[in-house]
């Protein structure tokens, strides 16, 4: 598996200049957008860049070599799964760095606690992301993961502003703020939050892990 996460590795730094060019726009962009975006914008594109190592592995025959390998099915999905965390994590600590360098460049008062709470609880999303996409990126050809991908996305969109919208409609109707009756949610201890959805998380991993490994298994090269 070593070296199954050493050739991941090359790949994506292959693609340094995009990484580079990405987080050069999430750095210009923090000075006029809320931090917060920075660690999303930055984490979702590291995401994409190391999910992007599926495909690659699918030129030039990549999958009938890899497979001659002495190494198991199992061990390749296994493998995509520790580097899609890692990679995941190592953008997510970049751009936490760089959140905590805005604000003290612009000097922008915050409360350490709730900041780093937060931050935190973002990465069920991109894990969940990743959860979907690993099997899909395994089954399928470059080609149909394009197309899935774009549907996944546009669903994701669509739920989102379709929520937002019954959201606004039920507070119409209601003549009350339904988000101001979430505030309970600010006593809940910070350590069990983050307890709580890094264990949301791992579980999303173990059951599209074992999914994996059984596309891998059943594929024909």
């Amino acid at each position: 598996m070593k070296g199954l996460l050493i050739k991941d590795f090359k790949i994506l730094m292959n693609q340094k200049r995009f990484m580079l060019m990405f987080i050069f726009v999430a750095i210009i962009l923090s000075f006029s957008m809320d931090t917060s975006f920075m660690v999303s914008y930055i984490s979702m594109i590291g995401t994409i860049l190391t999910l992007s190592t599926i495909s690659f592995d699918y030129q030039d025959e990549g999958y009938s070599f890899l497979m001659t390998l002495p190494i198991k099915r199992g061990d390749y999905a296994v493998g995509k799964y520790v580097f899609t965390v890692l990679g995941l994590a190592s953008f997510w600590a970049i751009s936490m760095v760089l959140q905590f360098a805005s604000f003290f460049i612009r000097r922008v008062e915050f409360d350490l606690t709730e900041t780093l709470a937060a931050d935190i609880c973002l990465l069920p999303l991109f894990i969940f992301v990743a959860a979907v996409l690993i099997p899909i990126e395994i089954k399928f050809s470059p080609e149909k993961v394009r197309v899935v991908m774009f549907l996944f996305f546009g669903i994701v969109l669509v739920v989102a502003m379709g929520g937002k919208a019954l959201l606004g409609r039920l507070e119409d109707t209601t003549g009350s703020d339904i988000l101001s009756k979430l505030d309970a949610l600010n006593a809940v201890n910070p350590v069990m939050l983050i307890l709580g959805v890094l264990a949301i998380s791992v579980i999303m991993l173990s059951i599209s892990m074992i999914i994996s490994i059984r596309i891998m298994e059943k594929r024909e090269f």
